[in-house]
């Protein structure tokens, strides 16, 4: 049996992840609810349970590229320190996959619908909204 992670040293300041603001704030919620919990009944199965509840609430939304990224890295991070278990962590990638794959698809379709407009228009007018229009380079 693998040895439990180390609750209370979870939010160290010198771990390096902690750098990450949003697994900063998740490992946060997770320390105040473990040590809330521990404070009020000490029974570390009860604050465990909390303290991954909270962990979970603070994760950001999938609402962006970079929401989802710090989502991945918030789920990383709380697998291994047990407030994620394996199988809610599996889930919880599955659900950034496909916000991620919804996202691609919706950026290709504002792009075709941009192209769409320009086909609509004379040549000039499609060449003055092309100098008008700030292009995103394609990273």
């Amino acid at each position: 049996m693998a040895d439990k992670p180390k609750i209370l040293d979870a939010a160290d300041p010198s771990s390096p992840a902690l750098s990450n603001f949003a697994i900063a704030r998740c490992t946060t919620a997770w320390e105040k609810a473990y040590r809330a919990q521990i404070d009020k009944d000490g029974f570390e199965s009860d604050a465990v349970r909390e303290a991954g509840q909270a962990f979970r609430a603070a994760m950001p939304p999938l609402t962006t590229r970079d929401h989802c990224r710090d989502f991945i890295a918030c789920v990383a991070q709380g697998m291994l320190l047990g407030a994620i278990d394996e199988k809610q962590g599996t889930k919880l990638l599955y659900a950034v996959q496909i916000a991620l794959t919804a996202a691609s698809a919706q950026e290709k379709s504002h792009e075709a619908a941009g192209y769409a407009v320009y086909a609509e228009l004379s040549e000039s007018e499609a060449r003055h909204a092309q100098k008008c229009i700030p292009h995103r380079s394609k990273n």
